[in-house]
Formats: structure tokens, sequence, C-alpha cells
């Protein structure tokens, strides 16, 4: 679910990634549900500069920024309007609304990564659902 926002984000025209449409693609197969229980970013084949990497922070801020106007949960009506070819996943969402706080979490694990200020060894992270 966090690269639906991403990816809705990243669509923007004002992001010019010079391999912008590829990563978009990547994304979009997440989506789809083609990397089962984990998020593989995989994000340094698709950016390497400083100019870029900022851009993606600036990205994952408004990401943020998105997540948190719409209050404290994103609604199962939202959720299911989501495009995904991933049967699991549509299933998975109909049940009760997304804390928009575990979105969050993720989104600043993403921003720590990039800014290099990742503290931690274990890249695992529980999202209570």
């Amino acid at each position: 679910m966090t690269y639906y926002y991403i990816y809705l984000e990243l669509g923007k025209p004002q992001y010019t990634l010079p391999n912008k449409a590829k990563l978009l693609e990547f994304i979009k197969f997440q989506i789809d549900g083609f990397a089962v229980d984990m998020m593989s970013l995989g994000w340094n084949s698709y950016f390497v500069d400083n100019p870029e990497i900022q851009m993606m922070i600036d990205m994952l801020e408004r990401v943020k920024a998105d997540l948190l106007s719409r209050g404290s949960h994103i609604t199962v009506q939202e959720l299911q309007s989501i495009i995904s070819d991933d049967d699991f996943f549509k299933n998975f969402i109909s049940e009760r609304p997304f804390p928009v706080s575990e979105q969050i979490k993720i989104i600043d694990a993403l921003i720590q990564l990039l800014k290099g200020t990742w503290e931690y060894t274990n890249y695992s992270m529980e999202v209570d659902y």
C-alpha cells in the first residue's frame, strides 16, 4: 500500500529522475503483488547523486503530508479503490481501515535510509494492522 502512494506522487511531472519510467514500472510491479510480504526498494540503481536523492526525500515528505491529511486511518473504501492485480491484497484490504501512523512509520524509515541516518542493523519492520 505504501508503494501505491509513492507511485501516485512520483508520477507527477515535477519529478524528473533520469530513470523515472523504469522506477515507476518497478513500483507498479510491487503494487501488483509480485513481491509478497516485503518492501524491496532497489532504488540505488535508479538514482545515485545528491540532487536525485534529495528529490526522492522531498517526494516522500509530500507523500507523508498527503497521508497525514487523511486523518487517523485510510478508509476501506479508499483502500478498495487501489488498482492492483494482487488478489491477496484485494481480500486483505476489505476488512478494516489502515492506520495512517503505520504508513508514516514506513515513509519515515525510507527517508532515513535515503538520508543515511538509519540507525538500525535490522531492516525488518513490524506494521501493526
